[in-house]
């Protein structure tokens, strides 16, 4: 008998007849090489120039010599710190420096196995590290972590040993964002990690992070670039990248950049893209792509401001934003020129440092016959003003075109000094200078008059001064300053605005109460037996008394505005200022223009 099961045979026949199925998992490279090809170059990608360019040693750091001394010295001495705060502006090299600080500590390679600044060659960790995928170099973002139970994961994981490096190094990036608790609970683990762990942190904003933190690291300050770094670091990029550029372009670049080395790379970046390779990159199109003025329009800008002329401004002003220039870049264009011209009014230097050409030199030399270091001083107080005023108003370009019209308003009114130059009668000045005070003409008030009616404002503080020491008042003029003296603000107001004076004797004082609270007189006669000791009696009278306090000044001031406004000097300013008038009077001990009379 057949044993076997023939309803298998079918599918032993079909197995065999079916081709095998393509397993689409696996590589076909005899089929097509070229598209494994592409797809590998496809996730490789461009890489932007700050990553391409991003130093890879020490020696490729640009202006932190100090820092890199500082660091070679504790290295060859073995005088290595457990944690280090770098600080500095953005795209200044904050998280890069601590990479090749962790490359450092953990370098490693055929002939060199120890700690060392001098890399001279790719190590076992370096590339790992570089590309910040080492197991036992962990980079935490504490802009995305910021609580305690990140750090509670710290905590724990420290005491484990690294896995292949050396050391176990932490990099905290951002680090003033951790939060309160989080700080706290990095303290005790910060101040004695074990050997094997380092500490890195990198932040902007090192006044947020708190001392107790700092105190624990060893800080360094990355200083910002200036123009020649940014300018020679451009210069490097474009030359092995075989683009041309020019001088002015690099010199837009660093200025836009603010000292940063990412952010000029990133800027170059797009301006070659912006441009055909093979032409150079041309002034005008930066300009466009940063939003930047044409200089030679700032200079116009200026010298409509300068002479008034605020339609013309404001038309210039329309004219840049429509070309797409951005409000805060124009005043902070302006303010640039205006700070340049400054320096070449006060110096003798006659550097191009804004890139304005010979041209617009010839024009900026003609600006300074015209202008003083008083009026650019004084645009410059207003462009800082209006730049805050474009950076916090909802419609920026209403805000400039409100600070150009101050501007251009401003610019033809004088200084307070050219006011008093302007003064015709100087004789008045001469008079009150040498003259004596008794035999000043009664017929034409002068300074000492008006400073001698507002001293009859309020009695002598050094006689009010002994009366109060003695607790003894003599007038009601006393009693209310006692009462001021000991800080009574409300008894001082009633008694100086709803109190009218019928009588005063020595212990007895008789008022009429006006508009006031009639407990008045109560509180003035409680009040007066604490300070002085002595018993008061205070009456209250229907009797029509003098007038309060308050009238007497109002009374005091309307004559002493009347006697200003029919001096001289407030004549002339008038005429200047047609539309000033006395906003306050204040008692002076006396005025700049009047001297003491000479002994002689």
């Amino acid at each position: 008998m057949d044993t076997i099961d023939k309803s298998e045979q079918p599918e032993e026949t079909t197995r065999e007849s079916t081709s095998t199925m393509p397993d689409k998992n696996q590589n076909d490279f005899l089929s097509s090489p070229s598209l494994e090809k592409n797809e590998s170059n496809s996730e490789k990608g461009y890489k932007v120039l700050a990553r391409k360019y991003r130093p890879q040693s020490f020696d490729d750091l640009m202006g932190q010599e100090i820092m890199v001394q500082t660091l070679k010295n504790a290295f060859k001495i073995d005088r290595i710190a457990h944690a280090y705060m770098l600080t500095g502006v953005r795209g200044i090299g904050k998280t890069t420096t601590a990479r090749l600080i962790a490359r450092a500590l953990n370098y490693k390679t055929d002939t060199v196995d120890q700690p060392n600044i001098e890399m001279l060659e790719m190590g076992q960790h370096c590339s790992e590290i570089m590309e910040s995928r080492h197991i036992d170099v962990i980079e935490m973002d504490a802009a995305s972590r910021t609580g305690i139970a990140d750090i509670r994961e710290i905590i724990d994981s420290i005491n484990y040993s690294p896995a292949s490096a050396r050391y176990k190094i932490y990099i905290i990036d951002e680090v003033h964002m951790l939060s309160k608790a989080a700080f706290n609970g990095l303290l005790k683990t910060l101040e004695e990690p074990p050997a094997h762990v380092k500490f890195i942190f990198a932040t902007t904003e090192v006044q947020k992070v708190p001392l107790t933190i700092l105190s624990r690291c060893q800080r360094f300050d990355l200083k910002r670039f200036d123009n020649e770094l940014i300018k020679s670091l451009l210069l490097k990029v474009c030359d092995k990248e075989n683009v041309k550029i020019d001088d002015s372009v690099i010199g837009l670049i660093s200025r836009a950049s603010g000292g940063s080395a990412r952010d000029s790379l990133s800027l170059l970046d797009q301006a070659i893209a912006l441009s055909e390779n093979e032409e150079a990159l041309s002034e005008n199109l930066i300009r466009q792509m940063l939003g930047l003025s044409d200089q030679g329009r700032i200079i116009d800008l200026f010298e409509y401001i300068s002479s008034g002329n605020v339609e013309k401004a404001l038309m210039e002003i329309k004219d840049q934003t429509v070309m797409g220039i951005d409000p805060s870049n124009l005043i902070g264009s302006l303010g640039d020129f205006i700070h340049e011209l400054t320096r070449h009014k006060v110096s003798s230097q006659s550097e191009d440092n804004l890139s304005l050409g010979p041209e617009n030199m010839a024009r900026v030399k003609n600006i300074l016959k015209e202008e003083t270091v008083k009026n650019l001083s004084r645009h410059w107080q207003m462009v800082l003003k209006a730049a805050n005023e474009i950076k916090n108003f909802s419609k920026p370009l209403s805000a400039l075109e409100m600070a150009v019209i101050r501007m251009c308003y401003i610019s033809d009114l004088p200084t307070p000094d050219e006011i008093i130059k302007k003064f015709d009668n100087k004789e008045i000045l001469i008079t009150e200078k040498k003259t004596p005070e008794s035999s000043l003409s009664s017929s034409a008030p002068s300074l000492n008059m008006i400073s001698r009616s507002s001293l009859q404002v309020k009695p002598q503080e050094a006689i009010v001064e002994d009366k109060i020491k003695k607790n003894y008042p003599e007038s009601f003029d006393d009693v209310i300053e006692l009462v001021r003296v000991n800080k009574s603000a409300r008894l001082q107001y009633e008694l100086e605005h709803n109190v009218s004076l019928v009588s005063f004797e020595n212990g007895r004082i008789e008022i009429n109460i006006l508009n006031g609270v009639q407990s008045t007189a109560a509180d003035l006669a409680k009040k007066l037996f604490e300070w002085t000791e002595r018993k008061w009696i205070i009456l209250i009278s229907s009797s029509e008394g003098r007038k309060t306090i308050n009238q007497e000044k109002d009374d005091s001031n309307l004559l002493l505005r009347k006697k200003i406004e029919e001096h001289p000097i407030f004549k002339e300013t008038i005429e200047e200022f047609p539309k000033a008038s006395i906003a306050l009077i204040e008692e002076i001990p006396k005025l700049s223009i009047v001297r003491e009379n000479d002994d002689s």
